[in-house]
């Protein structure tokens, strides 16, 4: 039987992925906590993160007789860059819809800390504004894919499923 990666499941699995962060992300964003509580929030938040994504590589191995590494690192993959996309839909969603008036107050404490550096004039803030949610969306979709990409690949060692018995002849080579 020759793997094919589960994209529905996958799919699946990056919603759950996103729901943990979304709901996080949303209660922080929302609520002034003390900084206690949003640590806590955010150590939750990695946990649950990474039990999923190997709950999710390994529910996916448990369908083959045989995964190696490299194809239970791209069904992590696979699941946290989906989930990725839903996290980065997400931000540019609170920045310019649920709480509109953050990016504002985000670009003007930048441009504070520019001013007492003495470098305000280099920047241009009209610019800067107008081109804030691409760079939010970028700088947030590539943080999630590069955090995904280092759990997938310390999580697939663990995921990965030897083939039960090495010698049987009708498996063939196993190898990618």
């Amino acid at each position: 039987m020759n793997y094919k990666l589960n994209w529905s499941e996958a799919a699946k699995f990056g919603l759950i992925l996103a729901s943990v962060s979304v709901v996080i992300n949303f209660i922080t964003s929302i609520f002034q906590l003390p900084a206690a509580v949003n640590v806590l929030l955010s150590v939750v938040k990695l946990c649950a993160s990474v039990y999923i994504v190997y709950y999710a590589m390994r529910r996916n191995a448990d369908s083959w007789d045989y995964i190696s590494y490299g194809r239970s690192f791209g069904y992590g993959m696979a699941v946290c860059t989906l989930s990725a996309v839903v996290c980065t839909l997400f931000v540019l969603l609170t920045y310019t819809v649920f709480i509109p008036g953050a990016m504002t107050e985000l670009l003007d404490r930048i441009f504070q800390t520019y001013e007492s550096m003495g470098i305000a004039d280099a920047f241009d803030y009209d610019l800067l504004a107008r081109s804030m949610p691409a760079i939010m969306a970028i700088s947030q979709f590539l943080g999630c894919v590069i955090c995904g990409l280092i759990v997938s690949a310390i999580l697939a060692s663990f995921a990965k499923k030897n083939d039960a018995d090495p010698f049987n002849s009708t498996s063939g080579y196993h190898e990618e």
